[in-house]
């Protein structure tokens, strides 16, 4: 006959699954971040070289690079970040609610929040403001030079 764990115990794994998910979250957003750091090198390279050569169709390059950032991002977001958000959300609901709901142990594997909202994922995914805003006002600042460099004001 399996031994089920006591509520106590139940309650201490939960934590301890929160402090993980938290742990983890705190990977993909630090991975998020140093890409960020990456794709900022390499497109403040890429337009300074349009700049230096006076190319036009270089800045295309940066523009591309930033909507291409934006949808690895989105990604990031959308296969591995989203899914221990919404189990953390779910657990700290369960563990404010009052109800007597009960919640699975220990569910790395996101079954309990896999049925979630497809919308709803891709807009936290995507459509989050502030990487939206950044990349989309990086594409146009490389549109811009490109129109700098066609018309022979830069250089």
């Amino acid at each position: 006959m399996p031994m089920r764990p006591s509520d106590d115990q139940r309650l201490e794994i939960l934590k301890l699954e929160m402090s993980l998910i938290q742990q983890t979250i705190d990977k993909y957003d630090d991975l998020i971040f140093r890409n960020r750091n990456w794709f900022v090198t390499i497109w403040m390279g890429t337009l300074g070289l349009a700049i230096t050569i006076r190319s036009p169709v270089v800045p295309f390059l940066a523009a591309f690079a930033a909507l291409l950032y934006w949808f690895t991002e989105g990604m990031m977001r959308h296969q591995y970040w989203f899914k221990y958000v919404v189990r953390y959300r779910s657990i700290r609901e369960w563990l404010n609610s009052s109800s007597t709901e009960s919640i699975s142990i220990y569910d790395l594997t996101n079954r309990y929040g896999a049925n979630g909202d497809d919308w709803l994922r891709f807009r936290k995914s995507f459509l989050k403001l502030e990487p939206t805003i950044v990349y989309l006002l990086m594409a146009c600042a490389a549109l811009f030079v490109r129109s700098l460099i066609a018309r022979g004001s830069v250089g």
